[in-house]
């Protein structure tokens, strides 16, 4: 037992047990800029910070009130862009700002439509029916090239489950439960659908999991509702928000889904339904609104997270009363300390191929001997999947293991062709400008960032260019401070990002905040041929060369870097899934020791809390 005679000064909180390892973080929503054409039962796409919503019923003074609208929020303000050749209401949205699919709904005589229309970022067109003409079905997918429809209605609620590839639809598994206006968020490939009007009317709470495949019923929603068309935001099955809704009357209720359960949340300032939700947004970065209230509406509100700041979250050194035990305590440990241990082996030992995804979700395609292979890792084990267009070196990528953008490599020879994974298939998109290798990558298919590189047909051959990828194409934007080509890299957005050592051996890191790089402090160890994983304020960077082969790890807090446990076998060129949330989850795979490795290594870094009695005196 210590002893503490000082508490002078501590705000100390009584708490009926021992404070966590871990409290999830907090959420609200504040106003945001109003749209411009006030609407319910419309289609919508995006993110919180690059949204759209297309379509819809307009109030009665309208005529017709089948609308064709577009509107594209940008972060700040609402622009209208070009209408739907099409009106529709009723319909399902997929996509993002820059790539979105408005799928079959309702004609302005209210029949059931069939008719699909694709944005380009700046115009629509149509492209081929659906199978089954619907209405008030639900949509998810990353981009108009991949999307799913499932659920609605045609003369009775349906099951159907559609799947669009670019070009045509496909009949998949069906769904459990048929109903009307569920809410919805994910992937052509992983995605969840949740409440919505049942055959027996009233709002539903079940929810269902959609793996590419088949729909799993999964747990309900704490609040049943229903009217919850283009409801949510998310990427996946395992993380996503649905909000508001319909009980007897209109709700504000807001739950986050972590791949098992839902969890209330802070409820919209302003109750509302058949409004809409930033479809590929997250749990902690959403805009919805719209819809109806009392009134047709135009209001938007956006929702972010920051962590509890009472004494249940972790700090080092807090006192705290535990009125259970009758003690006076302090928290002393936060976390452990990380380790590396053994994955599922790749299924071909390849170098210098592009990596992507999580630790559970990765992705990695091409490596030596320019080569096509592409394999999904699903947490224990990796599988083949389908190969790229074109087989490559060096290949750069980011992004999700169901949406992912990579570029340059060798093919044979420097190139600057991309490519685009939607969780099936790679396709090709447009090229980079400057054809180049070893470039770092950081962000997602839509809004990504590619830094550095090499050219050997330009003087000098390593570079310092950036281009910025917005889902459809590539722009230059600010130089690296540094030249350099096989870098590290981490960050989820292409706003904000990091990049880290390189060839020719240097220990520099460099953040990007969306228009320029700024030195900051260098890694411990220069190495090059390395990856990363993280995002720019929380990463690691591992493996490399010194120039022989190296197992370092450093984990980068913001502002420096403190070197961790070594891989368990050093290794250069190596890839990494690179979009991980923070510097305490990572995978790293393949690389050159010698010899070309299959290894898999997990990095984890455990939670421990070590609560200790004091004496007060």
């Amino acid at each position: 037992m210590s002893t503490y005679k000082e508490i002078k000064g501590f705000k100390v909180q009584t708490l009926a047990t021992d404070t966590a390892a871990s409290v999830a973080s907090t959420g609200t929503w504040a106003s945001a800029a109003n749209a411009n054409k006030a609407r319910e039962e419309m289609g919508a796409g995006g993110t919180a910070t690059a949204a759209i919503v297309f379509g819809g019923s307009g109030p009665p003074s309208d005529s017709p009130r089948t609308r064709g609208e577009t509107e594209i929020f940008n972060g700040s303000s609402w622009t209208e862009v070009g209408d739907l050749p099409t009106v529709q209401k009723n319909q399902a949205g997929a996509g993002t700002s820059t790539s979105a699919l408005s799928s079959a709904g309702q004609d302005p005589a209210n029949t059931n439509a069939g008719i699909v229309q694709s944005w380009n970022g700046s115009s629509w067109t149509e492209v081929a029916e659906v199978n089954t003409a619907r209405r008030q079905l639900c949509g998810m997918g990353a981009s108009n090239t991949a999307a799913l429809i499932t659920m609605g209605y045609t003369t009775t609620r349906v099951t159907l489950t559609e799947s669009w590839n670019g070009s045509a639809w496909t009949e998949v598994g069906d769904a459990n439960t048929g109903r009307l206006r569920a809410g919805s968020f994910g992937s052509y490939t992983s995605g969840i659908v949740g409440g919505g009007e049942p055959a027996s009317g009233g709002g539903g709470a079940s929810s269902e999991s959609w793996n590419g495949s088949a729909w799993t019923e999964t747990n309900d929603l704490n609040t049943a509702r229903k009217d919850l068309s283009s409801h949510g935001s998310g990427t996946s099955n395992t993380d996503g928000l649905i909000m508001a809704g319909y009980t007897t009357t209109n709700v504000a209720n807001t739950e986050s889904w972590d791949g098992s359960s839902w969890t209330e949340l802070a409820d919209l300032s302003t109750a509302f339904r058949n409004g809409f939700g930033s479809q590929q947004g997250s749990s902690s970065s959403a805009i919805a609104g719209i819809g109806f209230s009392s009134t047709y509406g135009v209001q938007t509100e956006l929702w972010t997270t920051t962590p509890a700041a009472d004494f249940q979250q972790i700090n080092l050194g807090q006192v705290y009363y535990n009125s259970g035990s009758n003690a006076f305590k302090v928290t002393q440990n936060v976390l452990g300390t990380g380790a590396w241990s053994s994955g599922g082996a790749l299924n071909t030992a390849r170098y210098s191929a592009g990596g992507s995804g999580t630790q559970t979700a990765a992705l990695m395609a091409g490596g030596n001997g320019n080569s096509a292979d592409s394999e999904e890792y699903n947490g224990t084990s990796w599988t083949e999947g389908n190969n790229l267009v074109a087989g490559t070196n060096w290949f750069s990528m980011t992004g999700t293991q169901t949406a992912t953008i990579g570029a340059g490599g060798f093919a044979p020879g420097i190139t600057a062709n991309a490519q685009a994974y939607d969780g099936t298939s790679w396709t090709e998109v447009n090229n980079l400008n400057l054809a180049r290798y070893g470039m770092g990558a950081f962000g997602i298919s839509t809004s990504a960032i590619v830094a550095g590189g090499a050219s050997p047909a330009t003087s000098p051959e390593k570079r310092a260019e950036t281009e910025s990828w917005d889902g459809t194409s590539w722009t230059e934007v600010g130089d690296l401070n540094e030249v350099k080509h096989s870098l590290g890299r981490a960050g989820l957005t292409g706003t904000a990002g990091l990049v880290m050592g390189g060839e020719t051996t240097t220990a520099n890191a460099e953040v990007w905040d969306g228009s320029s790089w700024t030195e900051v402090a260098n890694l411990n160890t220069a190495r090059g041929s390395l990856t990363g994983n993280g995002t720019s304020t929380l990463a690691l960077a591992t493996g490399g060369s010194e120039p022989a082969s190296s197992g370092k790890n450093e984990q980068w807090n913001g502002s420096s870097w403190t070197e961790l446990a070594d891989l368990s076998t050093a290794r250069y060129n190596i890839s990494g899934s690179t979009f991980n949330s923070s510097n305490t989850a990572a995978l790293v795979f393949g690389g050159l020791g010698p010899p070309t490795s299959s290894a898999t290594e997990e990095w984890n870094v455990p939670a421990t809390v070590t609560n200790t009695t004091i004496t007060v005196s």
